[in-house]
């Protein structure tokens, strides 16, 4: 083909694009703070391409990485308006959701489970979908008090240590390190064992490693590759806190601008909210063993901790699972802490057996929409 023919090919095809664009009925923006290439980037793409061809291009997404609204700046930066559709992270806004906070910090389960596969993640993830939205109307009136429609979730892997002149494999080599903390069970978590929480978003994790901030970021393993963190980190420690991170709305929805929708176009994103939900999910735990590879190729150094510190920070676990009924009954305002506490283990344990045969993002999406989203009315739902 000559460059002539490329560059026509190119003009079709770019017009083509445009043309399609333009015959939309709805155009939303997509805010997300994360790199458009990282496993919350790659998810969005594949969240706006899902949802074009449910609706038959009458609804488009424009992603937004790192630019439109910071992770801290998405809550209400999608209640205001200024995107129609955002990446939350909800246990960054502890006051405003919760209840799905209190869902979150449920995750330390996974660390009492004798014999992992591995896909507990992607259980965590479809039970938590499930639980916010069919059993709790709670997390669905803290949505809409922050004019926003709930689609979407998405889980992390397993939450390791990633440190900067720090090596960590025993219960004594925790005391006095500063440790960048998530949530606030990661808080409780650094606290128990005589360290420092320190609280940041993950996009200030690289300064604060590089800077001497903290020692070592709480965090799974993906994120190193997302930002860049094999340039600061010497040392990583296994599955120490452990846990994952699950408090997110992965794509949470403007409410005015959803209910301007019809039914059709409010379909397409519930589609597509199965669709972001498993691709984070699946990107985040199909990338957890490469991106420990490429640190140990890079020359940084992989720990176990030792059986102490390993049996420590089960009865951590243990122990927290039982006090944070209580505290979210009382501290946050979750009456039904402890209601939910007896209901969400069994609706796990579920999940943990649909997942099992699980071998695609795909295979994921199409069980999250069966199970959960394709059970949602779109002409009711975030009323």
């Amino acid at each position: 083909m000559t460059a002539l023919s490329k560059l026509t090919l190119a003009a079709i095809l770019t017009a083509s694009s445009i043309a399609g664009a333009a015959s939309a009925k709805e155009k939303l923006n997509f805010a997300y703070g994360y790199p458009e290439n990282s496993n919350i980037g790659l998810a969005v793409t594949s969240y706006a391409a899902a949802v074009e061809e449910r609706s038959g291009g009458e609804v488009t997404v424009t992603g937004f990485p790192m630019s439109l609204l910071s992770l801290s700046e998405t809550s209400a930066g999608v209640r205001d308006g200024l995107a129609d559709v955002g990446y939350v992270l909800t246990a960054y806004f502890a006051a405003e959701y919760p209840t799905n906070l209190y869902l979150h910090e449920l995750n330390q389960l996974l660390n009492l489970i004798d014999n992992p596969t591995g896909k507990e993640p992607l259980a965590f993830a479809g039970a938590m979908l499930e639980y916010t939205v069919k059993d709790c109307p709670e997390c669905q009136q803290e949505f809409k008090a922050q004019n926003q429609v709930y689609t979407a979730g998405g889980v992390t892997p397993v939450y390791n240590l990633l440190c900067k002149d720090a090596k960590i494999t025993s219960i004594e080599d925790l005391k006095g390190k500063r440790l960048r903390a998530g949530g606030a069970g990661f808080v409780r978590f650094a606290e128990h064992f005589g360290a420092q929480a320190v609280r940041l978003p993950v996009n200030e994790v690289y300064e604060a490693l590089d800077q001497g901030i903290i020692d070592c970021a709480m965090l799974n393993a993906p994120e190193i590759t997302n930002y860049s963190l094999e340039e600061v980190l010497t040392d990583i420690t296994m599955r120490i806190p452990g846990g994952v991170y699950a408090g997110t709305g992965g794509g949470n929805i403007n409410l005015d601008r959803w209910n301007n929708m019809d039914d059709k176009a409010r379909e397409a994103l519930l589609w597509g909210g199965s669709r972001i939900t498993a691709d984070a999910t699946w990107n985040f735990y199909t990338n957890d063993a490469v991106a420990i590879q490429n640190t140990r190729d890079a020359g940084i150094e992989i720990h176990q901790p030792d059986a102490a510190l390993i049996a420590a920070a089960q009865e951590f676990s243990r122990q927290d699972l039982q006090a944070v009924a209580a505290l979210f009954r009382d501290t946050y305002n979750v009456p039904r802490a402890e209601e939910i506490a007896q209901e969400f283990p069994a609706l796990l344990e579920k999940w943990n057996g649909l997942v099992a045969d699980i071998d695609s993002a795909d295979a994921l999406h199409q069980l999250y929409w069966d199970e959960v989203m394709s059970k949602v009315d779109p002409a009711t739902y975030g009323k």
